[in-house]
Order: structure tokens, then sequence, then C-alpha cells
């Protein structure tokens, strides 16, 4: 009786083999801890979780694709790059390849399309860099329609890029925003420089803070904490990696319009305090 008590079952087995894989794989459990962070929106701190699973287990790329979907809901577009091409170039697994030449395309796409009223050229570039990341993905999936949905996006979006540019190359003094007149941008430069600091354009200290233009401030809070909470929220509403072309394009032009209002209102309110 006592020995059946104590034999050991292929169910107990199991059990203990499944414990010793567990302990000694903490890769696996960086990992899995990292992608509940990921899930509520904690970016950073899965980063930091996915890097411990890169340090006890340097060739896992399952980990490093991970961290580079984070630094992309963290609008880090030059990290995650970095990260899907070497996902993508070290990977055996092709549906592993296929994502990360996916989601390549798309910090490309997203690049590009922030490029566009500063650069139409550089936009121009990494619009077909994204095309090149997408036929990857369709050369290992044929059958992926959102790959194949965004190669024709992008395109759409190319060929006005290159419209315009056609259009500078005839009259050097066309402004590059077609919605927005060169005198009207000197002006809007002007009145916003009454409220910043005139050597920064209003554009690149909202990206630089990271706040969101429709949210208000609240004046009791200090400059950290509303800087906190804007990035915050920031990456809360950031596209997801493995979106289509057309949601990521739809989301920049409402954060744009977004801008354009609440610098609106600005300048309106600066002048009425003249």
């Amino acid at each position: 009786m006592n020995a059946g008590k104590h034999r050991v079952t292929p169910k107990l087995l199991m059990v203990l083999a499944l414990a010793q894989t567990v302990c000694a794989n903490p890769a696996r459990v960086a990992i899995s801890q990292g992608n509940k962070l990921y899930m509520q929106g904690n970016f950073n701190e899965a980063i930091n979780k996915y890097d411990q699973a890169l340090t006890a287990s340097p060739e896992a790329l399952r980990p490093k694709f991970n961290k580079a979907n984070s630094y992309y809901r963290l609008d880090d577009l030059n990290q995650a790059m970095d990260l899907y091409r070497e996902v993508a170039a070290e990977s055996k697994d092709m549906a592993l390849v296929a994502k990360a030449k996916y989601n390549l395309g798309n910090s490309y796409f997203q690049q590009g399309i922030k490029q566009r009223d500063s650069n139409l050229q550089k936009a121009f570039d990494d619009l077909k860099t994204a095309i090149d990341s997408w036929r990857g993905t369709l050369d290992i999936e044929p059958e992926n329609k959102r790959a194949a949905k965004n190669i024709e996006v992008a395109r759409l979006i190319m060929k006005d890029i290159m419209d315009q540019l056609n259009k500078q190359q005839q009259d050097p003094n066309q402004p590059q925003d077609p919605n927005q007149p060169q005198q009207q941008q000197q002006d809007q430069q002007q009145q916003g420089s009454q409220q910043q600091d005139p050597n920064q354009p209003q554009q690149q200290q909202d990206k630089d803070s990271g706040q969101d233009p429709n949210e208000p401030r609240d004046p009791n809070q200090t400059e950290n904490q509303q800087q906190k909470q804007d990035r915050q929220e920031q990456q809360q509403q950031a596209a997801a990696p493995d979106t289509t072309a057309q949601e990521i394009l739809d989301r920049e032009q409402r954060r744009r319009k977004d801008r354009q209002v609440l610098q609106r209102g600005q300048w309106q309110k600066v002048e009425k305090d003249w």
C-alpha cells in the first residue's frame, strides 16, 4: 500500500517536467510578464521585461519582435524599425518574418506620412520602402490582403506627392502643403512665436512634449505631471503595429486637424489679449 502511495505516475512526471522547464527558462517568464504589461499599455516596462528575456536567451527572436512592437506603440519608429529588420533577417520562422516585414512596412509608412509637411522627397522615399517591405510579406504570404491593400494606399499617396514635387519644380515658390498657402504658414509662425521659443516651431514642441492637442491642461498640475499624463494618453492612442495603412493614414489626418484647431485657438487668443 505504501509503495502505491509513492508511485510516480506519468501525470506527475509531466507536472514536474513543466515546473522544471518554467524554472529553467526565465526568458519565457519574462516574455509572459512583458506581454501582460504590453496589453496594459505599459510599453516602457514591457521593454524592460523583453530585455530580461533577451539577456537570458540572446538568440530568442520573439521578445525582440515584441520589443519592436512596444517601441512602435511609443512612436519610437527608428528603434522599432531596427528591431523589425533584425527579426526579419535572423528568424527561420517564416510566419514571424512575414509579420516583421509587415510591421516594418507600417513603420516606414507612418514615418513617411509624418514627413509630408516638411520633406516631400523623404516622405516619397519612406513610402517606397514601405511598399518594398509589404512586398516581402506577400512573397511569404501571397494571400495577405492587408499587405496588398496597404500597397495600393501607399501608391496613391506617392502619386499625389509626385504631383506636388513636379509642381514645386515648375514653381519654386509653391508651398509643400497644398491646403495651406505659404503666406498663411508664415503668419502662423510669426503669431506662434509670441507664445513659444522663436527657435522652435510649435509643431516640433507638440511632438517633443507628446501632448494630445485635444486634452485640456489642468492648471493645478505641475509641468512634469502633465507631460507624464500626456505621454501615457498618447501611448494608449497609438496605432497597433499590425494595423492597416489606411488606419494609420486616417489617424495621422485626425491628429493633424486637431493640432491645427488647437493652434488656431491659441493664435486667436493672443490677438484678443492684444
